[in-house]
C-alpha cells in the first residue's frame, strides 16, 4: 500500500526541483553566452538585436519591458551595439489622441497638434546583416543542446515553463498560509 508524500516530502521535492531548475538555467545561460562572447555580444544585447530583426523598430519602454530590464540598462546596452553600428536612435512622436475640438481649451483649438515624444530603436543594415548572419549558428547551437529531449518533452518543458511564470494565486495564498505540521 503506498502512502501519500508528507508536507516534508513535498516540500523537499518542490526544493529540490527549484534548484535543478535554477541550475539549468544557470548551465543554458553559460553555454550561450560563451558562444556570444565570441561576437562580443551580451545576451541582453542578443536578445535586443534578435527581437528588432525579428519585430522592426521598437520604441525603448517596450523593449525594456520586452527584456525584463530598467530603462536605464537598456540604454546602456543600446549605446554598446550603437558603438558596433549595429542599431540606431531616433526620436518620434506618437501620434496625438483623438479629442473632439470642443474638449480643447480654448487657445489651443484649431492649431496642429503633435503627440508625445518618444524614443525608437532600430537595426541598422549592418546590424541587420550582422544579427541574420548569427540567428542561424546561434539557434543550431540552442537545437544541438536541446537535441536531448524529445519533440513532446520539449513541448512539455514550454508548458511547464509558462505555467510556472503565470502562477496560481489561489495555490500560492494557500500553501503560504497553509499550518505545516511535523511529521
Amino acid at each position: 500500500m503506498r502512502r501519500l508524500p508528507t508536507q516534508k516530502q513535498k516540500t523537499q521535492l518542490a526544493f529540490r526541483t527549484y534548484l535543478e531548475l535554477l541550475d539549468t538555467a544557470d548551465w543554458m545561460r553559460r553555454e550561450m553566452r560563451a558562444h556570444l562572447e565570441a561576437f562580443d555580444l551580451t545576451m541582453a544585447g542578443f536578445r535586443l538585436l534578435e527581437m528588432l530583426y525579428r519585430e522592426g523598430p521598437v520604441i525603448k519602454p517596450i523593449a525594456a519591458r520586452a527584456l525584463q530590464c530598467r530603462r536605464e540598462n537598456l540604454v546602456v546596452i543600446i549605446r554598446r551595439l550603437e558603438q558596433r553600428g549595429w542599431v540606431k536612435r531616433a526620436i518620434t512622436t506618437y501620434t496625438p489622441a483623438e479629442i473632439e475640438e470642443s474638449d480643447l481649451p480654448k487657445a489651443k483649438r484649431g492649431r496642429p497638434r503633435a503627440g508625445r515624444p518618444v524614443g525608437m530603436v532600430s537595426l541598422t543594415p549592418l546590424g541587420k546583416k550582422f544579427i541574420g548572419n548569427l540567428l542561424p549558428k546561434h539557434a543550431k547551437l540552442v537545437k544541438s543542446l536541446m537535441r536531448v529531449l524529445h519533440g513532446r518533452e520539449k513541448q512539455s518543458l514550454i508548458r511547464i515553463c509558462r505555467k510556472l511564470r503565470e502562477g496560481d494565486v489561489v495555490k500560492y495564498i494557500s500553501e503560504l498560509t497553509h499550518q505545516d505540521v511535523e511529521e
